[in-house]
């Protein structure tokens, strides 16, 4: 990255610098979007089920999925509304609220790591894999928000702090 900025500053062609600076944006962007919390892009009742497992004799607690948003990994990876996850990366939740563990475990993990679930749907136990996402900034205020679009502005944002801190000389 380092040699690319340099040409976005000495390049001759007004061409190649746009260009470089094209590049740059792309690869800055990639970092950006390989920090911060792990995200799935499902909503979840605040209120954990309590179901019973096939195969077992004990309940435990579930968290029920309420909507699943488009173009998420939680979308990609089959989820759907209505889904029971009760298992996360081989936890399971008996005497403790699933949901909010759920949630914390989730953000705790790295956009683009793998999180493993168990999910019971209409009675059957299916094994699912989600590749996360970074959770976006607006996340929680998903009703209003055009989720892709805020990302897509953070990215830029963070791009430009990224700029403006390497012709500082930082």
């Amino acid at each position: 990255m380092p040699e690319i900025f340099k040409h976005t500053q000495n390049a001759k062609d007004p061409e190649v610098r746009e260009r470089c600076l094209d590049v740059l944006r792309e690869l800055v962007g990639d970092e950006y979007m390989a920090e911060g919390e792990g995200y799935i892009g499902i909503a979840l009742s605040w209120k954990d089920d309590l179901v019973v497992v096939p195969g077992e004799k004990k309940p435990r607690k579930a968290v029920r999925v309420t909507g699943v948003m488009a173009n998420t990994p939680g979308q990609q990876s089959g989820i759907l509304m209505n889904d029971l996850i009760i298992k996360l990366e081989g936890e399971s939740w008996h005497d403790v609220d699933a949901t909010p563990l759920f949630r914390e475990k989730i953000k705790k993990m790295k956009p683009k790591s793998v999180a493993s679930m168990t999910i019971l749907r209409e009675g059957e136990l299916i094994d699912i894999k989600v590749t996360l996402s970074r959770r976006p900034l607006m996340a929680d205020h998903q009703q209003n928000i055009d989720l892709n679009a805020s990302e897509v502005a953070a990215k830029e944002a963070h791009f430009q702090r990224w700029l403006a801190q390497k012709k500082a000389g930082k």
